[in-house]
């Protein structure tokens, strides 16, 4: 799929664009299906220390982590996510064509998968362990673009928010405010979930909410601010954000990220990447305090 042109308009104009059926079932399916497969190997582990006495090796993949995470008392997310999880079948998704092809249309033909990446699986609010740190689960308003080295304040750094799920108002979808991407980055604050638009500085008015079906993903400009509202369904609201900038121009973050196409030199292999990880100081946290003071 490529979009059509009054979709790139309205991208820029909006700020966003919900673009529906754009990931096939085929390419969801694998990563799903690893996923399982790294949650079963969780599950053993969790079980092996005797952090858990149950394996819940019969439920389904939309509540199987938030059921040991209650047992577990404690988050298992960052085992799901990077730089933890980087697992073939997630660089595969990373470089499917489909996904490329319609990123390609907005950062250029030049594509670098940005590092700063995340896996979220957003549990049930009702299957939250008691003493659980709820902030963990909590996505306030924010701009990516703030969390971002100064470097990359002129780089259009677009986000891929992709359900793997169906992901609606009950299960903690996205909401934005739309056509509030055009000025400079907003001062952010320190919050228990990392940091967030200083709250004097939040748009007015009412947030927009976006439902999107599994295979459907949202395109989100860096400074578009957004957040996610909370699960108040009896699944996990699985999604991915990933995020991309045309490949020629700094990143934002000095971490390994991915030259997934390129008309000017060789896409990244996953043998490279993982050594590039490796090598790496493993340094994931947010940037923003490059930007303001936090005290």
């Amino acid at each position: 799929m490529t979009l059509r042109s009054a979709q790139i308009e309205a991208f820029h104009r909006d700020g966003y664009l919900v673009v529906e059926d754009a990931l096939a079932d085929d390419t969801l399916n694998a990563l799903t299906a690893d996923f399982e497969a790294l949650i079963e190997e969780i599950a053993q582990r969790l079980y092996a220390e005797k952090r858990i006495d149950d394996l819940c090796a019969d439920a389904p993949f939309d509540q199987r982590i938030a059921l040991l995470t209650q047992q577990a008392g404690q988050s298992l997310q960052a085992d799901l996510s990077f730089p933890n999880n980087l697992r073939r079948a997630l660089y595969d998704f990373l470089c499917a064509p489909e996904l490329l092809d319609i990123v390609g249309d907005i950062v250029g033909p030049e594509i670098f998968c940005n590092p700063t990446q995340h896996v979220r699986p957003k549990l049930p609010e009702a299957l939250l362990p008691a003493g659980f740190d709820h902030w963990i689960q909590q996505s306030p308003f924010h701009q990516d673009a703030a969390v971002l080295l100064p470097e990359a304040d002129d780089t259009l750094v677009v986000t891929t928010w992709i359900p793997l799920v169906d992901a609606d108002v009950d299960n903690g979808t996205l909401h934005l405010f739309p056509r509030c991407h055009q000025g400079d980055i907003l001062r952010h604050v320190r919050c228990p979930y990392g940091w967030t638009i200083d709250p004097q500085l939040v748009p007015t008015g009412n947030p927009l909410a976006l439902p999107v079906r599994r295979g459907g993903l949202v395109l989100l400009h860096g400074r578009t601010p957004h957040g996610s509202l909370p699960n108040r369904s009896n699944a996990v609201r699985w999604s991915l954000d990933l995020r991309w900038n045309d490949a020629r121009k700094p990143c934002g973050r000095p971490l390994p990220g991915i030259l997934a196409r390129s008309q000017m030199g060789a896409p990244t292999t996953y043998a490279q990447w993982l050594e590039a990880w490796r090598a790496a100081n493993a340094d994931t946290c947010p940037r923003a305090f490059y930007r303001w003071p936090t005290n």
